[in-house]
């Protein structure tokens, strides 16, 4: 599990593992340098590595933790580079995607680090599309399959409004054209007075199966009632997705979600987490893809209930076990705290 908070007075980014067998967590271990660390991100690359992504000091990094050592830290991008997001397969390889700044607006990039013991580079960075954003491109997602695809979303505010694009890489290591993922009724913005179109933002992707790609994001298509939650899905590696599908059930439709995750396995499971208030307070809630569709919304416990809990994390192993973690607040004015659930697969 990976963090920031700032216990000594300075932003700073950890990492925490807990073997699968242990009651605890190990020691927090701190993974930024002497600035200000922000947003990490975190891959398992297996036989107890891990690879973390962040932004310090208007760069992007990454480093792998190996058996409690740290490899020296990896500068990915140029200046005024950052919102980093890693992704690994075994037999594909670690990929990053970050940030830069690219004449007025921020730019996607994505490159595949080779990692040689405590050695690391990086190998063929490029930009997802070559020419010059027109607008910002925002908090890129990475997802790669097990079959070699690699896929990048992002935020993209090219057309006046945030859209979410995709790109799938190439056999040649290009990009693809980007594609929307999420779907818009044209000119329904513009009829309701509420500017050029709806808004989406942080989409998250995952790896699903053996060559499937989950996405899931927030979604203001609805204008009413705030940001829902949304997801698609690609059979074909992440070339395309299909139709969206709303994934809060009815009691949450009048609700604003917040803070979409999702997690899937090889075996093709997929979870998704976000925080709502429709019981009265932030609570975790959690959905399962069912078929064409969604489970019922579940409050997950021990994440429900009094106090604030938000910003939900998620991972499915291969057995289907789901590991959860999410910021609680006992009340107003208390101190955040980081929580971390184990829900046993049921097929076991």
């Amino acid at each position: 599990m990976a963090w920031e908070d700032n216990r000594d007075g300075v932003s700073r980014c950890y990492l925490a593992v807990k073997p699968a067998r242990a009651a605890r967590f190990n020691a927090a271990m701190r993974v930024s340098g002497p600035h200000e660390g922000f947003e990490p991100s975190v891959a398992v690359l297996g036989k107890g590595r891990y690879a973390v992504g962040w932004e310090e000091d208007g760069a992007a990094w990454l480093r792998v933790e190996d058996g409690g050592r740290l490899s020296p830290p990896l500068r990915l991008g140029g200046e005024e580079a950052g919102q980093v997001n890693v992704a690994y397969e075994a037999g594909t390889g670690l990929y990053a995607a970050w940030t830069e700044r690219a004449g007025r607006f921020r730019q996607a990039w994505v490159a595949r680090i080779a990692v040689d013991g405590d050695r690391l580079a990086v190998e063929g960075a490029k930009p997802v599309e070559a020419a010059t954003p027109r607008d910002e491109q925002l908090y890129p997602s990475l997802a790669v399959t097990a079959k070699g695809g690699v896929t990048v979303a992002w935020e993209d505010r090219r057309e006046g409004h945030t859209r979410i694009l995709y790109a799938y890489r190439d056999k040649d290591g290009g990009f693809a054209k980007p594609q929307a993922l999420n779907e818009i009724q044209r000119g329904q913005a513009a009829a309701l007075g509420l500017g050029r179109g709806s808004g989406a933002m942080r989409v998250a992707l995952a790896a699903e199966g053996e060559n499937g790609v989950a996405a899931v994001w927030s979604d203001k298509r609805d204008f009413l009632s705030g940001y829902d939650v949304y997801a698609a899905f690609s059979r074909d590696g992440g070339r395309g997705f299909g139709k969206n599908q709303q994934v809060q059930d009815s009691f949450g439709d009048n609700i604003a979600q917040w803070h979409p995750a999702i997690a899937a396995n090889r075996s093709g499971r997929v979870a998704v987490a976000w925080d709502d208030d429709r019981d009265g307070g932030s609570d975790i809630w959690l959905a399962w893809a069912e078929g064409e569709g969604w489970s019922e919304n579940l409050a997950l416990p021990g994440a429900s209930g009094p106090g604030a809990q938000s910003d939900p994390a998620l991972a499915l192993d291969e057995e289907g076990n789901l590991h959860v973690a999410w910021v609680e607040k006992a009340g107003d004015g208390a101190p955040t705290r980081i929580r971390y659930l184990f829900g046993r697969s049921g097929k076991q």
